[in-house]
């Protein structure tokens, strides 16, 4: 098939849509209506590529956009004698729904008005204020008037605080994409005991933590930076009767030495998503040292660099909807700054394809949602800031500069250290399958 033949978009799979040259999709676009190339847009992921070929193209086929064909109303009505519907116009909140579907499909906020029948609110003109007539004195006493019976009011949902969204998107009690199904994996790699001491320095609301705990029977020690976040998760672990075995403490200003005793101690300590906030990682990384056991194993994700500058808008985009001022590392410097502090590096492995759909799946689920929702305009505002920052890291993975790395190493006392090479990630699908029962 060459770069120029006409190509059925809605019908080609994912693996062969992902390899298509920008010409042969832009091609594909012409036999498509712009309702179906919305609804496209919605059920398909599309690279960075394509999605600015999407764009350029709409910009240059503007009868394209959805809901553009209903610019033939007035002919059907005029041939068929059927008044077309007026789409409903918007209230306050729908135009803030309208706009998270906006920026999560990459759409005009117009264009998915239109696709969805739904008119934009407009602004209403102040009225001038007329002077009030006084009313005419009564002549008589009236009788009392009887009341007229007033339909009991619906209740409006109560406003979704910042952990309800968290759950929403991620599932309840997790923080971060994936479940328990991923939280299990991530950890697969090591051989947990029972008896053994374990700490997680980025638990969040704790459900990875309590997931691990139980699939594997061991007690883990949550030790949380952000103080809401860590209320909310211990909470949740006393409502699951296990905040014996899945404690989480709130640490608002920062880790001590006194959080990793006993030192020499701990079998394993664990961190999801989180150092590519933390500046001084030395310091971070000689705690956890003096606090890990002989040959004890630090498993940590995070956020990496592909290279020393990335060069690419969606970074400087994802660097600025972080909620707080990031460092982000290169492979290269993780694996020097933990070998400079006795760390053998066991495995490097990339997760960034797998993270992915982890993070859409959720976001999709949570647009599902919205559809018939009804929020207050300060929940809807608190779901734009952390959607923001979430779209943000989709589209910086997505590029490529940046990616999702799963780092295991085990530490040991200086002079100890070998020449091993580090483990490369393969056969990490093998390991995987050993899922306890």
């Amino acid at each position: 098939m060459g770069d120029t033949t006409l190509v059925n978009l809605a019908t080609v799979g994912s693996d062969e849509l992902q390899a298509m040259s920008v010409a042969a999709f832009t091609s594909g676009l012409e036999s498509m209506s712009g309702d179906a190339i919305a609804r496209f847009r919605r059920m398909r992921r599309l690279s960075a590529n394509h999605r600015q070929a999407l764009e350029k193209y709409l910009v240059a086929h503007p009868e394209k956009r959805p809901g553009q064909s209903g610019a033939a109303a007035p002919d059907v009505e005029e041939k068929t004698g059927v008044k077309p519907v007026r789409p409903k116009e918007s209230g306050l909140v729908m135009e803030f729904l309208l706009r998270i579907i906006a920026w999560w499909e990459g759409m005009d906020t117009d264009d998915v008005a239109r696709a969805k029948g739904i008119a934009r609110r407009k602004k209403k003109k102040k009225k001038k204020k007329v002077p009030a007539v006084p009313a005419p004195k009564p002549q008589a006493i009236a009788k009392p008037a009887v009341a007229a019976a007033v339909p009991d009011e619906v209740p409006e949902p109560p406003p979704l605080g910042r952990i309800d969204i968290i759950q929403k998107l991620w599932g309840d009690g997790f923080s971060l994409p994936g479940g328990s199904e991923f939280a299990i994996k991530l950890v697969r790699p090591l051989t947990l005991e029972k008896g053994a001491l374990y700490l997680d320095l980025a638990p969040g609301l704790g459900g990875a933590m309590r997931a691990v705990s139980k699939a594997f029977g061991v007690t883990i020690k949550g030790l949380e930076a952000d103080a809401e976040l860590a209320a909310a998760g211990h909470e949740l672990s006393e409502r699951a009767s296990v905040a014996a075995t899945a404690p989480i403490i709130a640490r608002p200003d920062g880790f001590a030495a006194d959080d990793f005793q006993p030192h020499g101690q701990y079998a394993a300590i664990f961190m999801r998503e989180a150092l590519f906030a933390v500046e001084d990682r030395d310091t971070m990384f000689a705690f956890i040292a003096e606090a890990l056991r002989d040959n004890g194993s630090l498993m940590f994700t995070d956020f990496v660099l592909a290279k020393d500058e990335p060069d690419n808008d969606a970074m400087i985009v994802w660097e600025n909807a972080e909620a707080a001022a990031v460092f982000p590392w290169t492979e290269a410097q993780y694996r020097e700054a933990l070998e400079t502090q006795h760390y053998k590096i066991d495995r490097i492995d990339d997760l960034t394809a797998e993270y992915l759909p982890l993070v859409h799946a959720g976001w999709r689920h949570f647009h599902d949602c919205l559809q018939n929702a009804k929020l207050p305009p300060e929940t809807v505002a608190m779901l734009m800031r952390e959607g923001n920052a979430w779209l943000a890291r989709s589209r910086a993975l997505e590029t490529g500069m940046l990616r999702l790395l799963r780092v295991h190493a085990l530490h040991q006392p200086a002079g100890t250290r070998t020449q091993e090479s580090a483990g490369d990630g393969h056969g990490a699908d093998a390991e995987l399958a050993d899922a306890p029962q």
